[in-house]
């Protein structure tokens, strides 16, 4: 605990006033051990009014800002609903992979049957045909 001494000057008014150090003494001791307390209590005061400060803006601040918590949770459901867009569409695309791959078969066999039919409506072909059988 920090001691707090009486100037000089408030000392020999003391003692000018009582009219004797030994009173002055008592009295300026008396004064100082109070003063002392004082000021360890103003100590006490400040330190306990920064700890409440410091616990209410931390609420508040939580109140206002996104913890780490927060955040990591949020982001965790945000990657989990892409990762389920991300199986769906490959999902549907695998459908319309199929539904091309089907398309292009047909196509292919439409093709094939239209050269044919073209090929036997030729007049030209049919009488060659005609020569060889």
């Amino acid at each position: 605990m920090e001691t707090y001494t009486l100037p000089r000057e408030a000392f020999d008014v003391l003692e000018q006033s009582l009219g004797g150090k030994q009173k002055a003494e008592i009295l300026a001791k008396t004064l100082e051990s109070a003063i002392g307390g004082i000021q360890q209590r103003a100590k006490e005061e400040s330190l306990e009014q920064k700890q409440f400060l410091h616990i209410a803006l931390k609420d508040e601040l939580k109140q206002e800002l996104v913890t780490r918590e927060i955040f990591e949770e949020r982001s965790n459901v945000m990657e989990e609903r892409f990762k389920s867009l991300e199986n769906t569409m490959t999902e549907r695309f695998k459908v319309v992979d199929e539904k091309f791959a089907s398309l292009h078969f047909k196509m292919n066999l439409f093709i094939a049957i239209a050269l044919i039919a073209l090929t036997f409506a030729n007049p030209t072909f049919v009488q060659l045909l005609q020569k060889i059988f």
